[in-house]
């Protein structure tokens, strides 16, 4: 028989081990807890920095494209909208048309890690607003003219020297005899051949300044969209190719806000800077980095070669572009009051 203080004892030491296992159990799961803490903490404090670091490459991967393959715009702010190991930028840009400001497009770009599958941000796409021409349409045009999406003004349309259009070549000079002389100008000059930037600054009647050099960067003049090519519904019709857009697949380089003194070694230096980053369009500018230099070891000022400019102005002083030999095709972009 058990005396009675053991079974005190007993039960005391039984409390004693219950108390021990909970403070036990408690402390693991304080310290589970803690490092569960310490360790979200430190993966959102490191996904923080690597959005970071990713929004930035994307902004300045960005501004350094936009700068040799949209004439004549400028960003005039961006958001950031950030996620988990992702985010959007929201990039607004304006042009300047003979000191008037204007604002011209909203883009969108998402980013986050090659290894993430996952992304927040805007989804969709936008394109040009299409519109047809009547004086287009009697001529057979068998394109047409393009407009901005956001804003409704045209859109600069650029031909190639020996680029076989079928005689479908916008000439929008006379349009500026209908211009009252408050209004503001932008011009795509599509020139006859290639010139050197010397040249062209030689050319140019006095007094008309261009704001963007459009560089030849076509490697490739072989392909279906640079040659007529059969209808596939009508085999005895031909198609022929259609002007190079101001989004899409037009190379330059111009003038800033804060700079109007553009230079060829600003193209090729711009160029090597996306040789040498290697970001998303690393191929586009190693293809056209290889197609200046040619076989030399690095390309130089006299291989770029013009093959147009944008310039802008009033309708009145634009004019002078009337007649001359030069001019292959000129088309309208923004046009704006001076007030």
């Amino acid at each position: 028989m058990t005396a009675p203080w053991e079974d005190a004892e007993d039960q005391n030491i039984i409390q004693t081990l219950k108390k021990t296992k909970r403070k036990s159990m408690i402390r693991s799961i304080l310290i589970s807890l803690g490092v569960s803490i310490l360790t979200l903490l430190i993966v959102f404090f490191g996904a923080a920095q690597l959005v970071g670091h990713l929004s930035m490459n994307a902004h300045y991967s960005e501004q350094k494209y936009r700068m040799i393959s949209s004439p004549n715009e400028y960003e005039s702010g961006y958001k950031d909208n950030r996620g988990f190991l992702s985010g959007v930028l929201e990039m607004n840009t304006y042009k300047i048309v003979d000191d008037v400001p204007i604002p011209w497009k909203t883009r969108w770009l998402n980013y986050n890690p090659w290894w993430f599958p996952f992304t927040t941000g805007a989804y969709g796409g936008a394109s040009n607003l299409t519109v047809e021409d009547p004086r287009m349409e009697q001529e057979g045009y068998e394109y047409y003219r393009n407009y901005n999406s956001d804003n409704g003004q045209r859109e600069m349309a650029f031909y190639i020297p020996g680029v076989d259009y079928n005689g479908k070549i916008i000439n929008d000079l006379p349009e500026l005899d209908q211009m009252n002389e408050d209004k503001r100008v932008e011009l795509a000059i599509s020139f006859d051949k290639d010139y050197s930037f010397e040249e062209v600054n030689r050319l140019l009647p006095a007094g008309l300044k261009p704001v963007w050099y459009w560089v030849d960067t076509y490697d490739d003049r072989e392909g279906f969209s640079f040659k007529p090519f059969p209808d596939e519904n009508d085999p005895a019709k031909m198609n022929y190719p259609t002007p190079m857009s101001a989004n899409y697949g037009v190379y330059g380089f111009g003038n800033r806000p804060d700079w109007d003194q553009a230079k060829p070694e600003d193209f090729i230096g711009a160029v090597q800077i996306g040789v040498d980053k290697k970001d998303n369009h690393h191929s586009e500018y190693q293809r056209i980095y290889n197609y200046l230099k040619k076989d030399k070891d690095a390309p130089q000022d006299g291989d770029v070669r013009i093959l147009g400019v944008v310039v802008t102005g009033t309708a009145d002083g634009l004019k002078s572009l009337k007649g001359q030999p030069y001019v292959r095709g000129a088309a309208l972009g923004a046009v704006v009051d001076k007030y």
